[in-house]
């Protein structure tokens, strides 16, 4: 995500700590931490060093929406993780639609796959985007008005299901 602009406060009451085994952490992955944000509402396990990035503004079609995050620098991937109040028209399933597409047009990536993956009782989306040498898994859930976004950079030849099964398998709404 790129083109950050805005100057609100990033995740309030961050808590760190080591993930608990029932993550599904990989077999010597002992880096990976918990992160609880809870003015976001949210908690995640994340590998390595946490950056916490400057707001993002996407302009889309409907309104502005305001993303609050943070990349997760592991072993050359990128773990992200940006949280915001999503309030436009429409169903769930076309607001996440005109996401996914400010996604690939920021990007100028291919899509290579897209599927519904809701979180339980809460629509969502799961997308892949590629390039040349790169590949972006994404997964978006709506719950109520908030939009969490999820996503792994990684290199094309990087098998990376176990650690993505993970941080994908570890986010849940605390809220």
């Amino acid at each position: 995500m790129k083109g950050g602009k805005g100057a609100i406060a990033l995740f309030l009451g961050l808590m760190l700590g080591y993930a608990p085994a029932s993550v599904g952490v990989p077999m010597g992955q002992q880096s990976w931490q918990w992160l609880e944000a809870i003015p976001g509402g949210f908690r995640v396990a994340l590998p390595g060093g946490v950056e916490r990035q400057e707001p993002l503004v996407l302009d889309l079609q409907g309104g502005e929406l305001v993303l609050e995050g943070a990349i997760a620098l592991h072993e050359g991937n990128q773990y992200v993780f940006a949280f915001g109040d999503y309030r436009v028209e429409g169903s769930p399933w076309v607001r996440l639609t005109m996401l996914r597409d400010a996604m690939v047009k920021d990007t100028g990536w291919v899509l290579a796959e897209d599927r519904s993956f809701p979180l339980g009782i809460h629509p969502g989306r799961e997308f892949i985007l590629f390039s040349e040498n790169e590949l972006i898994t994404y997964r978006f859930y709506l719950v109520g008005e908030r939009v969490y976004i999820l996503g792994v950079l990684q290199d094309a030849g990087v098998d990376l299901r176990e650690e993505m099964g993970a941080f994908f398998g570890s986010f849940g709404v605390t809220r």
